[in-house]
């Protein structure tokens, strides 16, 4: 895993929040998260919406490692 596949997924992991009082941005990076690590269904669109910025930055970082091969689905897991 990259450095920065790294940092993304520890940026996603401190916004992540499950529970029912978390905000639509935390529950989005939550959904994220449970897809990546357990292949739970989720509408990617409407939890990428939700994200803020650097929720945002963190996908796509991990999008671009996962397709250029820097990161492998099975490091996430």
């Amino acid at each position: 895993m990259s450095p920065q596949s790294e940092m993304a997924l520890h940026t996603l992991r401190t916004m992540a929040r499950g529970h029912p009082g978390a905000s639509s941005g935390e529950r989005a990076a939550w959904e994220i998260l449970q897809n990546l690590q357990h292949c739970s269904r989720l509408d990617f669109a409407d939890c990428f919406i939700r994200l803020d910025g650097i929720g945002k930055r963190a996908v796509v970082q991990l999008l671009v490692d996962l397709a250029t091969g820097k990161t492998g689905l099975i490091e996430l897991r």
